[in-house]
């Protein structure tokens, strides 16, 4: 009790003989353990209990709440609305907690390089603007984060298979020129392009590239409030680099169609996330976005549109300073 972390202390035993002459016998030095970069936010904040409405906006400063995390197991701990705690300085830039990670990893979506209040529109918290997802919409495939004709999303390798996006191409680049000095302090995240829940919205079908339109599983969670941090296994990317999904953005407080232009998301910019939207058998591959009034919603994958970086801070980082606010953000040591 009242020991600072980090700080190394040390204890003297002394003792006296029969003759009332003290000596020192042992000399012992100890250093406090400082807590985690997640462990210093947690400790900041106050856990909600139960869930939000989601099928609403989240338009005040709701807080922090916790859910299941089904990609990294655990429980993950996210904040929702027009919260002014979650303001991160990393690499000589501003960023904004999406959530805590199952295991202790730090989540977080690019400010700018400095950073802004609620409600400002501002281009600087965009990496890349004036992205296409893909080049081509033809196919259902487009819809990937890595796509091949040969095969249906379920039966590809995520990691190393078929062509990158021209997304995820743009996205690397801009991280290989920002971030790669500081990979030390970025962790191998998890990122959900979730092509495989698919729905053919009532009727039976066959996946193919072209024919048979269907939703993904996305468009149904969010069109009904129920997002969810799990991800079919075939459809999990470990990136240094990535986007938000719709399913983080509506924890966050977004809703389909609906504006919202106060919580922490809002930067009045259309920017993309990893989410597939729909494949339309007319020749139209959709993927959700954050829209320019704060909503989510869709475009076709050859359309353009922002890019928003999303990274990992490892769970073994620590601050320097700060309380996560504005003015006085967590400073990663």
């Amino acid at each position: 009790t009242g020991l600072s972390a980090g700080t190394t202390y040390t204890i003297k035993v002394y003792v006296k003989d029969a003759a009332g002459n003290q000596s020192d016998t042992t000399t012992k030095s100890a250093t406090t353990n400082k807590p985690t970069g997640s462990e210093t936010i947690l400790g900041n904040v106050t856990v909600k209990t139960g869930a939000p409405n989601f099928s609403q906006t989240a338009t005040t400063n709701e807080g922090v709440y916790k859910a299941s995390d089904g990609m990294y197991g655990g429980t993950s701990y996210y904040w929702r609305g027009a919260v002014t705690n979650n303001y991160v300085k990393f690499a000589g830039k501003c960023w904004r907690i999406i959530r805590i990670n199952g295991d202790g990893t730090i989540r977080l979506i690019y400010d700018g390089t400095t950073c802004h209040a609620n409600g400002t529109s501002t281009a600087e918290s965009i990496a890349k603007a004036s992205i296409v997802y893909n080049t081509s919409r033809d196919q259902s495939y487009y819809v990937g984060w890595t796509y091949s004709s040969a095969q249906r999303p379920s039966t590809a390798n995520p990691q190393t298979g078929g062509t990158a996006s021209n997304a995820k191409t743009q996205l690397e680049s801009w991280y290989s020129s920002n971030l790669a000095s500081y990979v030390s302090k970025i962790a191998d995240g998890k990122y959900c392009n979730d092509r495989t829940s698919i729905t053919s919205n009532g009727g039976s079908y066959t996946w193919t590239a072209t024919g048979n339109t269907f939703f993904y599983g996305a468009y149904n969670r969010i069109n009904t409030g129920a997002p969810t941090l799990s991800c079919p296994s075939g459809d999990i990317y470990s990136l240094k680099v990535g986007l938000i999904t719709a399913d983080e953005a509506m924890y966050a407080g977004g809703v389909y169609d609906t504006s919202n232009n106060a919580y922490y998301l809002y930067n009045g910019q259309r920017y993309w996330t990893m989410s597939p939207y729909y494949w339309d058998r007319g020749g139209y591959a959709l993927v959700f976005r954050v829209d320019s009034n704060g909503n989510l919603n869709a475009y076709g994958v050859n359309y353009n549109c922002d890019l928003r970086p999303v990274i990992n801070l490892r769970s073994d980082v620590t601050f320097s300073s700060g309380a996560g606010t504005q003015s006085n953000p967590y400073v990663v040591a």
